[in-house]
């Protein structure tokens, strides 16, 4: 069912996030951003394969949880400061994953309220933005991201 897959990519958004949410007040350079960011998508890998949703219900469900967790997350991976040949690609990285936080929450109400014209959208949407974030984790060496990005 395609709501598993944007479920599943919100998911990794949110465990990403959760991993990195070290504050630094001076930038990372690129090794120690790239091995954190590769280190926080093991952690979502591992997350992800614990979590199904194959019904429209357990989307409601499981989307409501994720998308408070996201948020959360979230704001500590803004905290994150990247080396400045990587800052461009870092706040498109993040503000991809603060959609797919956005969607995911939109995600589990249109699942609760059966619609499924709306949930079509946040799913395309949120596609797109994983190919984004995709072509970031690829151009930036975050090999382990590309899996879950």
């Amino acid at each position: 069912m395609r709501y598993t897959r944007a479920a599943t990519i919100a998911l990794t958004a949110m465990a990403m996030a959760v991993s990195g949410c070290g504050s630094s007040s001076k930038p990372l350079t690129r090794a120690e951003l790239t091995a954190k960011a590769n280190e926080i998508c093991k952690t979502v890998t591992a997350k992800i394969s614990t979590k199904s949703a194959n019904t429209q219900q357990q989307i409601g469900r499981v989307a409501e949880e994720l998308a408070s967790f996201e948020q959360t997350a979230l704001a500590n991976l803004s905290k994150l400061v990247p080396p400045p040949e990587l800052e461009s690609d870092w706040k498109q990285f993040v503000a991809g994953a603060q959609t797919l936080a956005e969607n995911t929450a939109k995600l589990g109400e249109y699942a609760k309220a059966n619609n499924l014209k709306a949930a079509k959208g946040l799913i395309r949407s949120s596609e797109a933005t994983q190919k984004q974030m995709l072509a970031i984790a690829k151009r930036d060496g975050l090999n382990a991201c590309e899996q879950v990005a």
